[in-house]
């Protein structure tokens, strides 16, 4: 005999009437308001990028095997990625609905979804783990990596495992404390984070301070030690209460309506995560067998490193943007959700347009921050060269594309990104290099003129404004 079904939380089915605003805030109140959001995620990205450059520069100044070190900590970048995005399924979805929550000033419904939100992510980071210890071999192999950096690989795969609950509640923690507006407390929790990354990896790959020189195996440790850190403090920090939201124990008990409510906007951001992942794994390992010596694999790490100087500017301009969005449409307010995405591209653009620039005038003088063997810094600079042409539309495509998931609109942005990404990134560079046996180059030539062409749809998607009426 099945239970009847308990009538749904007053809390949960609350409609807020549109909130009366004494006058229609100024561009530059509102983007002071975006710079307090993006101001910490700038510190915070800056830090990710520090930990992905400073994993690189360790790899390649190991006493032994640096190119295949180098090319191994790239590729489990690559899973390390994925990771976020899956991540990201789960909170994608509870920052728009918390950020709709928070500009209605409804804490009960903002409340709930981070208890669905911390269930879902212990249950994804769990499986997850069990998926990586079971499979770490098969994971290691679709890297395309040879020899020595395959074994780099399969060590840094099975350890990684360890840390993957911990590592899914982090990030699903933060998007719910960003979405109630509070960018502060996720950046101090990646400084302290990434902080630990690059201190232990460094001490552990050296054998500095008197611990022992672990090689490769210490940066994997390093990273595996900050992320299980990260996710018990994010925990502890949404079970004190922050910024308005707080973790009830009671919210922990599953409630499929807010649940679902959580994965109708994520899961289609997740899908999309998953398969531009796919498509972007699959053109790292072509690339991984260009050559034996891995100079084309080592040459791609380091020029994506270096472009990160670039879009992790734009990254936080449009995680911003994504709240003010979600915020304002709570409000029921979209001229200010419009105005808000414009000037968080103007920010995010501006600076992204500069950096593409400083690649196109100096491109050996960044690659060379990276890389010593000539070959690699030579073939690095032409990469960067080329993706400085496509900076501005690299930034539309995050700032619109983040804008409009702050919507909730995020089927229309699971479609534009995977028709253009699979239908013209992917299947280009394999007719390049499979069919044409074109080199590191020419990817790099179809990766800019993609995100171009990205950034062109996602604008025009926002411009045509349908995401005014998306119900979440």
């Amino acid at each position: 005999m099945s239970q009847a079904a308990p009538a749904k939380s007053s809390a949960l089915e609350y409609a807020p009437p549109p909130l009366a605003t004494a006058a229609v805030e100024t561009n530059w109140a509102l983007f002071g308001k975006l710079l307090l959001l993006a101001g910490p995620i700038v510190v915070e990205q800056f830090l990710s990028m520090g930990v992905g450059l400073t994993d690189v520069y360790l790899a390649g100044h190991l006493r032994r095997q640096p190119a295949a070190a180098t090319a191994a900590v790239g590729s489990v970048s690559y899973i390390l990625w994925l990771v976020g995005l899956i991540a990201g399924a789960i909170g994608t979805g509870s920052t728009a609905l918390i950020s709709r929550a928070t500009g209605a000033r409804h804490r009960s419904l903002a409340n709930a979804v981070c208890g669905q939100t911390v269930i879902a992510a212990a249950v994804t980071g769990v499986s997850l783990a069990l998926l990586f210890i079971g499979f770490a071999p098969q994971i290691a192999t679709i890297t395309g990596l040879r020899g020595e950096a395959y074994d780099f690989a399969l060590y840094y795969v099975r350890i990684l495992s360890l840390s993957l609950p911990f590592s899914i509640l982090l990030f699903s923690a933060n998007a719910c404390l960003r979405g109630a507006g509070d960018t502060l407390t996720p950046a101090l929790s990646m400084v302290l984070v990434d902080g630990t990354n690059m201190g232990l990896s460094f001490a552990l790959s050296r054998g500095a301070f008197g611990l022992p020189e672990m090689g490769f195996r210490g940066i994997a440790v390093g990273t595996v030690s900050a992320y299980v850190l990260g996710g018990l403090l994010q925990l502890g920090v949404l079970l004190r209460g922050r910024g308005g939201l707080r973790l009830h124990p009671h919210r922990l008990r599953p409630h499929w309506h807010t649940l679902r409510r959580v994965l109708r906007i994520g899961l289609p951001s997740g899908l999309e995560g998953m398969l531009t992942w796919g498509a972007n794994f699959v053109i790292v390992a072509i690339i991984n067998r260009m050559d034996p010596s891995n100079v084309s694999g080592s040459a791609h790490i380091v020029a994506v490193r270096m472009e990160s100087v670039s879009f992790l500017i734009g990254y936080a301009f449009a995680t911003a943007s994504a709240t003010m969005v979600g915020q304002s449409l709570g409000m029921k307010d979209p001229a200010r959700a419009r105005r808000s995405a414009y000037l968080a591209y103007a920010a995010g653009g501006g600076v992204m347009g500069f950096m593409g620039l400083m690649f196109l005038l100096f491109p050996h003088a960044f690659a060379g921050v990276m890389a010593e063997t000539p070959a690699v810094v030579d073939l690095s600079a032409r990469c960067l060269r080329i993706t400085g042409f496509a900076q501005l539309g690299f930034a539309s495509a995050m700032v619109f594309g983040a804008s409009l998931r702050g919507a909730g609109d995020t089927f229309t942005v699971m479609v534009i990104n995977l028709s253009i990404v699979i239908g013209l990134r992917l299947s280009a560079v394999l007719v390049i290099t499979l069919g044409f046996g074109m080199g590191l180059t020419a990817v790099w030539v179809v990766l800019a003129g993609e995100l171009f062409i990205r950034g062109v749809a996602m604008f025009a998607r926002f411009q045509q404004g349908a995401w005014r009426h998306v119900t979440v």
